[in-house]
C-alpha cells in the first residue's frame, strides 16, 4: 500500500449537501468529508416523467443547466430533427435548454406529474435552492433525462392535462441513445427508471430484461442500471400453487376496482382448461388452451381472455412458459373465480399477480385464494444485470407548506423497518430479487413548480427559493441508490453493473430490523455508501493504480484567525494521512488517516482553539514528503 500524506485546512465548514437525515443514514456525508467524492464526471439517465430545468437545483451558479440532454417520447415532433439519432421523440440539446433558460421562455417539454424531478432532485440535485440543505446524494454529475412514461395529469393551475403514455418497446432505443451520450462524453452512466410493476414473467426473460443484460453486467465497465423492486408488496397480489391432471381448482379474485389484470404463468408442457366465474355465479367458458406457439382469445361479461402457447407470450419471454392473461373491464365487483383445470400436466405449477393491487392504492384487490406472500419484484427488476433496491421508512413524518404535520401509507412501522408496500423477492425463477435496502420512505428532493404533485400543499416543504416536497415508497429510494453508484463509478469508473452490485451487497449492514441477511425483503441489508466507496478505493489501489504522479497543495487563507483552507490534488487515489504540528513538534491535530480518490480533497481545521503562533502542516508518504507553515494570529 503507498502512503501519501496530505492537509487541506477549511475557510469554511464543508456544506449540507443532502436531505440531512438520507445523509447520516447511508453515510454519504462520510464520503463527502472523507473522501470529497460528489458524483463529478458521472453522467445520470433518469427515465421517468420529465423534468423542470427551471429549478435552481438542476443549474450551475451562473445559471447554465445541468443537463446534458432531454429526450421526451411523449412528444415525436423531433423525431426528425438532425439532433435526434433515433426515429422517435424530441431532443433538447444543452444549448437548446440554455438558450431557454436565458430567455426565459419555457421549452415544449414539463414533468406534469412531478416525480420525475423529485427523482432528479434526490439522486443529484444541487441544493442551490436550498442552500445545500436538499442536495442529492451526487450533487456533482450531470444528467440526461428520458421522459419515458406518464400516468397522466389532470389539468391544474394553469397547466393543461398529460395523457397517459407507456411505451416499454422504446427501452432498447432510449437505452441506446443515453449509452452513445455517456460514451461521446467518456463518462461512466448510471441509469435510474423509476417506475414500474407487478405483472409478466418476474423473472429476468422478457424482452426488456434481456435488452437490460444485453447492455449491462460483466463486459460494459462504467454501465449501471436501477431499477426499484415495486411498491406492489405486502397485498396478497400473487398467487401460486399446482394444478394435478384431471383436477379443478378455483383462484378466487376479490375484484374492487373497474379494471384488474391478471397475469397467470405456467409450464410449456401443461395444458390448462380456463372458466371465469362471475361475482353472480354465472360460469363463462370453458376455454380451451391452444397448443404452443398459437393465441386464444375470447370475451365473456365484463372480461376479455388471452390464452397464450410458449413463444407467443405478451413479453417475448424466453422461459418456454404458458401465459393466461385476463382483464376484468366493467365496473361489477366482487369475488371472481378463474377455475382452472388439469388438461394435460406434467409440471403443474402457476405463479400469478393482480394488478393494480399496492397498500397506496384506494383500493384492495386481492387473492383470496392461493395466495403466497412475496414474488413481488417487477419485470425489469428481474433482469440478471439490474441492481434492485426496495425501501424501508426513515421519515415517518413531515411538516407541510402550512405546518400540518403529515405522514405517507405504510410509514406507521416506524424509521428503520422495511416499508411495507416494498416488492420483495424471490422472482419467479427463484432468486433473491433485491439487492440492498436504502430509505425510501419519505426523502426531500426538488419539486417543478408547475407539477401536479405541487399543487398539493400536503405534499411540499417551507424550506427553498423553489418548491421541495416529497417522494416516498421504493420511488423514494431508488434515486437515492443511484447517486450512491454515482460515487462509487466516480470512484472508479471502470467499475461494471456485477461488480458494483457485488461490493454493495458485500458492504451493507445488518441490524434488528433486517435480521439474518440476506433474505427476499432486505436482499443484503441496509447500504452503507462509506463501506462501499472504501471497498472501491481499496480495490483500486491493490490491483489497478500505483502512486501518485502529482500532488499539488495550496493554502489560504495565511495567516488565518480561526481557520484556513488547503487544497490539494491527487492524480491517483491513494492513502492520506494528514497531521499539523506545533514548533515543538507536538501533534494538535490529525486531519485525515486513510484513503482519498483521485481529485481534489478539502480537509477542515479549526484553529480557533489554538494558540497565537506558527505550526507546520506535514505530508507525510512512502518516497514523497512535503510540509507547510501556518501562522494562526488572534
Amino acid at each position: 500500500m503507498r502512503s501519501l500524506l496530505v492537509v487541506v485546512l477549511l475557510l469554511l465548514a464543508l456544506p449540507v449537501r443532502a436531505d440531512e437525515r438520507v445523509r447520516a443514514e447511508t453515510r454519504v456525508q462520510d464520503v463527502r468529508e472523507q473522501y470529497g467524492l460528489t458524483g463529478e464526471g458521472v453522467l445520470v439517465a433518469v427515465f421517468d416523467r420529465g423534468i423542470d430545468p427551471t429549478h435552481r437545483d438542476f443549474r450551475n451558479a451562473d445559471g447554465t443547466t445541468r443537463l446534458l440532454a432531454i429526450y421526451d417520447l411523449i412528444d415525436d415532433a423531433g423525431a426528425g430533427d438532425a439532433d435526434n439519432p433515433t426515429s422517435f421523440g424530441t431532443v433538447y440539446t444543452r444549448a437548446e435548454i440554455d438558450a431557454a433558460l436565458s430567455a426565459g421562455t419555457p421549452l415544449g417539454h414539463r414533468d406534469a406529474v412531478g416525480h420525475g424531478v423529485a427523482t432528479a432532485g434526490i439522486a443529484g440535485g444541487n441544493g442551490a435552492a436550498s442552500d445545500g440543505r436538499y442536495a442529492g446524494m451526487a450533487p456533482d454529475v450531470e444528467f440526461v433525462i428520458v421522459k419515458f412514461t406518464s400516468e397522466g395529469a389532470p389539468a391544474h393551475g394553469s397547466e393543461p392535462a398529460e395523457a397517459p403514455f407507456y411505451r416499454p418497446d422504446l427501452l432498447p432505443v432510449a437505452l441506446d441513445y443515453v449509452i452513445g451520450l455517456a460514451e461521446a462524453e467518456g463518462k461512466p452512466l448510471v441509469v435510474l427508471a423509476n417506475f414500474g410493476s407487478s405483472g409478466g414473467p418476474m423473472d429476468g426473460t422478457s424482452a426488456r430484461a434481456r435488452d437490460i443484460d444485453a447492455r449491462f453486467g460483466p463486459g460494459f465497465p462504467g454501465r449501471v442500471f436501477i431499477t426499484g423492486s415495486s411498491d406492489d408488496g405486502g397485498v396478497d397480489n400473487h398467487a401460486a400453487g399446482a394444478v394435478n391432471a384431471s383436477q379443478s381448482i378455483d383462484l378466487e379474485i376479490e375484484k374492487a376496482s373497474t379494471f384488474l389484470r391478471l397475469d397467470l404463468w405456467y409450464a410449456g408442457s401443461d395444458r390448462l382448461t380456463v372458466e371465469v366465474v362471475a361475482p353472480d355465479g354465472t360460469v363463462n367458458g370453458p376455454y380451451v388452451p391452444p397448443g404452443n406457439g398459437a393465441r386464444a382469445s375470447a370475451s365473456g361479461p365484463g372480461f376479455t381472455l388471452f390464452h397464450n402457447g410458449v413463444g407467443v407470450d405478451f413479453w417475448g419471454a424466453t422461459n418456454g412458459r404458458r401465459e393466461l392473461l385476463i382483464d376484468f373491464n366493467s365496473a361489477t365487483t366482487g369475488t371472481y373465480t378463474v377455475r382452472l383445470t388439469g388438461t394435460s400436466v406434467s409440471d403443474g405449477g402457476f405463479q400469478a399477480s393482480l394488478n393494480p393491487s399496492s397498500i397506496i392504492s384506494t383500493v384492495s384487490n386481492r387473492f383470496a385464494t392461493f395466495a403466497v406472500p412475496g414474488y413481488t419484484v417487477w419485470d425489469w427488476a428481474s433482469a440478471q444485470h439490474n441492481l434492485s433496491p426496495n425501501a424501508y421508512v426513515l421519515r415517518d413524518t413531515w411538516t407541510d407548506v402550512d405546518g400540518t404535520t403529515r405522514t405517507n401509507v405504510g410509514s406507521e412501522v416506524g424509521p428503520g423497518a422495511l416499508w411495507p408496500g416494498s416488492g420483495v423477492g424471490p422472482t419467479y425463477d427463484g432468486r433473491l430479487g433485491v439487492a440492498v435496502s436504502v430509505p425510501g420512505n419519505t426523502n426531500i428532493g426538488a419539486y417543478g413548480a408547475r407539477s401536479f404533485f405541487n399543487s398539493f400543499r400536503g405534499n411540499v416543504i417551507q424550506d427553498g427559493d423553489d418548491p421541495y416536497g416529497v417522494l416516498g415508497a421504493v420511488s423514494g429510494g431508488a434515486p437515492v441508490l443511484t447517486g450512491i453508484v454515482a460515487l462509487m463509478l466516480q470512484a472508479d469508473p471502470t467499475l461494471d453493473a456485477a461488480e458494483v452490485r457485488a461490493i454493495l451487497e458485500q458492504t451493507a449492514r445488518a441490524d434488528a430490523f433486517t435480521g439474518t441477511v440476506p433474505n427476499p425483503q432486505w436482499g443484503y441489508g441496509k447500504v452503507d455508501a462509506l463501506a462501499a466507496v472504501e471497498e472501491v478505493l481499496r480495490g483500486t489501489d491493490a490491483e489497478e493504480v500505483g502512486a501518485p504522479q502529482t500532488a499539488t497543495l495550496s493554502a489560504y487563507p495565511n495567516p488565518t484567525f480561526a481557520s484556513a483552507t488547503v487544497a490539494v490534488t491527487l492524480s491517483e487515489a491513494a492513502d492520506v494521512r494528514a497531521e499539523v504540528f506545533d514548533l515543538l513538534g507536538c501533534r494538535v491535530a490529525m486531519l485525515h488517516d486513510g484513503l482519498l480518490a483521485a481529485g481534489t480533497h478539502p480537509l477542515a481545521l479549526d484553529a480557533a482553539q489554538l494558540p497565537a503562533g506558527v505550526y507546520v502542516v506535514r505530508l507525510d508518504a512512502e518516497g514523497l514528503a512535503a510540509t507547510q507553515r501556518l501562522t494562526v494570529v488572534r
